[in-house]
Parts: C-alpha cells; structure tokens; sequence
C-alpha cells in the first residue's frame, strides 16, 4: 500500500551535506567542529545526518532523548546536549552514555553538587553575554568557575543573538563580554553559530557550532561572502494533480483572494498546510516546474497549492514540481512566507530519500 501514500517527498543530498561541513571546518582557523543536528537535524534526519559527518568532531543536540537517539544508532563521537539535564535522573543518563552537558541554570548546579558521581561528567557552562536566552550572566559564571563545587568544567561557550546581521556591533560586544570572563583558563571555548563561522573571525575559538549552513542555507542578512559556497541538501518535490484552464476574472481557492488577469492555465500541487508548507505564503511564493518558476497563486490549501502554469503551458499532470531546493530556494520561499528557513525545513513532513555517492 505504500504506493499510495501521500506523495511528498523530501531527497536529502548527503554529498552535499559533507561539503558544506568541509566549508564550515574550512572556515574554522583549525577548530573542531560541533555538527548541530537538533530538529532531528534540522528536518533531516539526525541519525542519517550524523551517520554521513563522519568528519564531524562532535554533535551538538538540545535534549538528552535526542543525544540518547544517536548513540543507540551507533554514533560514538561526542554529543553535547545544548540544554543539558531537565531533571536529577538525567545525570545518570548522560554519565553512561559520555555525554557532554551544557550547564546553564542554579538547579542544574544544585543536582551536580548532589550528585555522587560528578566526577565522571564533563560540563560545559554556558554563559548568557547577550543573547537573553539561556545561561548565566558573566559575573555569575566567573564566580562558579571559581568556586569549589566539586563539577568538572570541560569548556565554556556563548550564543550570539545577532551574528546574521554584519552591521550590528552587538556581535562584537558579546564576544568582548566572553573574552574578560576570568577563570577561563584551561576550558576549551565555543562560540561561533553558522553565521558566525560564516562573518565573524573574531568569534572562531576551540569548537565551532555550525547549524544551518551544514544544510546548505546562508544564515546571513546578505550575500554569502565571496569564494563560499554552500550546497543544496534538502530538495522538496510534488506532483501536479489537475491542470485546469480557467477564464480571465476566475477565482482561484478560498475567499477568492486571487483572480485570473487574462484566460490561462493552472495547475494543483499535492502539497499544503497538512505537509508542512506554511499557510502564510503571499504572491511573491514560486515553485518550479521544468526549471522554470511558477507563482503560487490563492491560498494554500490543507492539501494542495494552485500555480500559474503560464511560464510552462504544456505542464501535464504527474509532472513534478520542486517546491524547494536546487531549482527554487527555501530561503525565497520562507521570505514570501514571513518566516525563516529554519522553520521550512523543520517543519515539512514526506518521505525523505536519501542520496549518498559513498553509500555501497
């Protein structure tokens, strides 16, 4: 019955994936490299993801369920766990398996100096230089480093909350604000995100974190900067399902929002909102068909998109159409829908196909 599943489907270029690891590690001044693969690597697949970066150093992921995912697949290189333990059992957890736990709140200290076998875990501490999010102001952290309790602390790390924009100083400020942390001495430092790697030389230390740019999307507020490259890995596709001739004036999907200027051809990708595909699409959305793109025109359906077929009249259906990927750009698609490419390839559900030059 598998044939008749729903027809989404999502090809993973894993070559591609290990050049824009290559790039990242390029770019690196000879750090190590932290492969994010959190979001199920980023919608896609972690365990496939980790299984092909043989080269990474380690991989970073967000929870101890995702972490404990990769080494029941096999994976054996480092794991940091982003938001480290969520509860007391979970040192146990991450002691077994070597995980590395980022550190990041009071309670988290307080199971660690209660636990009695601290010893055998390697901490990182993360430290809040900006960003809002997680971890602990400078002060706070220069204190615990100093301090005696009893936690191992393998390295100290940051997250940035502007990298992507090469204009804001803020950047500059946060690393600044890591770098006159004392009692640093000894801990292996990690702060730059993709967009870092990318523009910010100042950030490369011991591990880098790169995320988005290992899927082949430019995190930055502009042209990547010049000699890099990054290559495509996920490609989405569909196929037309009815191509219909309609009248100038004619409406096309709910509310009407969208009329026919002139007699033309459209068609209908089994592709909606229930896949994944954000419902805030606008006018300026393409998909490509044959190479060419194709307007997405109404509003996107639970199952199904409508597209201006003008560009290729002789579309037929069974004809695939690429809604992301080598022939129209996730990052154009996520633009038009007001949101971020993250967001896209986390979120898209089909069936991924993986392909690999290396595989036997």
């Amino acid at each position: 019955m598998n044939r008749y599943r729903r027809s989404v489907r999502i090809t993973i270029n894993l070559d591609a994936l290990r050049s824009n690891l290559a790039c990242a590690r390029a770019l690196s001044d000879g750090g190590k490299i932290f492969a994010t693969i959190k979001a199920d690597g980023y919608g896609h697949g972690a365990v496939e993801v980790a299984r092909a970066l043989t080269a990474a150093d380690g991989f970073a992921v967000v929870t101890l369920e995702e972490a404990l995912e990769l080494r029941e697949s096999g994976i054996e290189q480092p794991v940091l766990v982003l938001q480290g333990p969520q509860s007391r059992d979970a040192l146990d957890e991450m002691r077994n398996a070597r995980f590395w736990p980022v550190i990041h709140d009071q309670q988290q200290i307080e199971w660690l100096r209660d636990y009695t076998e601290i010893a055998q875990l390697k901490c990182w501490l993360k430290i809040d230089t900006g960003m809002g999010r997680l971890g602990f102001m400078p002060q706070q952290a220069a204190h615990l480093l100093r301090a005696s309790t009893g936690i191992t602390w393998m390295g100290a790390m940051t997250h940035f909350a502007s990298a992507d924009e090469l204009d804001n100083s803020f950047t500059q400020a946060q690393i600044e604000r890591f770098n006159t942390i004392d009692s640093m001495s000894g801990l292996q430092k990690s702060l730059a995100n993709s967009a870092a790697v990318l523009a910010w030389p100042a950030s490369r230390a011991d591990w880098a974190r790169p995320g988005i740019m290992l899927y082949g999307c430019n995190p930055l507020d502009r042209a990547l900067p010049a000699g890099t490259t990054l290559e495509t890995v996920m490609t989405v596709t569909a196929p037309l399902i009815s191509v219909k001739n309609l009248p100038a004036g004619a409406g096309v999907g709910y509310a009407q929002t969208w009329q026919c200027p002139e007699p033309m051809p459209v068609g209908y990708v089994a592709i909606g909102y229930r896949d994944g595909l954000p419902r805030s699409l606008n006018d300026a959305a393409c998909v490509a068909i044959g190479g060419k793109h194709c307007p997405v025109v109404g509003r996107v359906s639970m199952d199904s998109i409508a597209v201006d077929l003008r560009s290729v009249p002789d579309a037929q259906v069974g004809d695939g159409v690429q809604v992301w990927g080598t022939e129209a750009s996730v990052e154009d698609l996520a633009r038009a829908a007001g949101t971020i490419s993250y967001e896209l390839l986390t979120s898209i559900r089909g069936q991924r196909v993986y392909q690999d030059s290396l595989a036997g």
